[in-house]
């Protein structure tokens, strides 16, 4: 992770990222340490290698897969608010910071490497979708005393901004936290489509400045 962040300070003004833009990603690079998705993609040969290329998409959409099962065995099954919560925390923080990756640093190609195909990307993005939901869904069950069910659909009618559901005290910020993630999650997604920052460009990157 070392050496990307040096990568990135080496080819920054290549990319015409300067001040916070610089700061915020190199703080996403620096988050990847306690990634358990990029250390398998750091343990993986690269894509690039015939060889090794199915290898790569099976191990990620496997962990991604455990991800989703960890959450449908949590809606199940509570190990308790606190495990619950901890767990839930691990898979929204490995959501964001891969989608967040994908968008700020995916223009450096030296760093990351291209979306493997435009269609997988949206299925991932559909997953990461129920995720969410099934996660708040969770918090929900164990924070503000609903069950499972009703849990999964209040955060469904949060993520639709069509409800949500009733809280009192400091709980009140659990509900304003999936407003926020969902938010920044339809900004990620419409970005990625106008913008073209990267999250369905199929491999293409922006040129560098002055090229």
């Amino acid at each position: 992770m070392r050496q990307e962040i040096k990568t990135l300070w080496r080819s920054h003004q290549d990319y015409g990222v300067h001040g916070v833009e610089l700061v915020f990603d190199t703080g996403l690079l620096a988050l990847r340490n306690i990634s358990i998705s990029y250390w398998l993609g750091m343990c993986l040969p690269p894509t690039d290698h015939p060889q090794y290329k199915a290898r790569h998409i099976w191990t990620i959409d496997l962990y991604c897969i455990a991800q989703l099962s960890a959450l449908l065995l949590l809606c199940v099954r509570t190990l308790g608010p606190i495990v619950d919560s901890v767990i839930v925390g691990y898979v929204l923080f490995d959501i964001y910071l891969n989608l967040l990756n994908i968008v700020f640093i995916g223009k450096f190609s030296e760093i990351n490497q291209p979306p493997l195909s435009i269609e997988r990307s949206i299925l991932l993005l559909m997953v990461n979708v129920v995720e969410i939901a099934l996660a708040f869904g969770i918090l929900y069950r164990d924070w503000l005393g609903l069950s499972t069910l009703k849990g999964v659909f209040k955060a469904i009618l949060v993520f639709g901004t069509v409800g949500y559901p009733q809280s009192s005290g400091n709980l009140v910020l659990l509900v304003a936290l999936q407003i926020v993630l969902d938010v920044l999650l339809l900004v990620i997604i419409v970005s990625s489509f106008v913008g073209q920052l990267g999250l369905f460009s199929n491999g293409k990157r922006r040129q560098p400045a002055g090229v």
